[in-house]
């Protein structure tokens, strides 16, 4: 009976997690985000008139500006950026990542080698 309860804890433990980190946090994040730069930066701004000085207008602009550039810094993270170090790092780092990549390496190397010898069986 406690095994059966504590299984089922565990579950919605791990249940909770997943809804919240994934799907919650992002928004709630980015709207707690777009709340403080508005009324601690724009609100105190004196450059911008009264009439642009709306939470609908900042959103808009927000929107429109923050997206892609995120986007943009995403995609040359991924490519050039230092994601790559981070995996090449977690490959040589990792026991379990160290051991599934030599795996993959010996198979290749055993593919490489079979097609070696299918390619000399077959010319003349």
């Amino acid at each position: 009976m406690l095994k059966k309860f504590l299984y089922r804890l565990s579950e919605a433990r791990t249940y909770f997690l997943r809804g919240h980190s994934n799907w919650f946090v992002y928004p709630i994040s980015l709207i707690n985000f777009i709340s403080i730069t508005f009324y601690l930066l724009i609100d105190n701004l004196t450059i911008i008139p009264d009439d642009f000085k709306l939470l609908r207008y900042y959103v808009i602009f927000f929107f429109l500006t923050y997206i892609p550039s995120a986007i943009i810094v995403g995609y040359l993270d991924m490519t050039k950026g230092a994601y790559r170090v981070e995996q090449k790092m977690t490959r040589e780092l990792s026991p379990i990542w160290k051991e599934v990549f030599d795996r993959l390496d010996n198979i290749e190397q055993r593919q490489e080698k079979i097609l070696q010898v299918l390619q000399d069986n077959t010319t003349p």
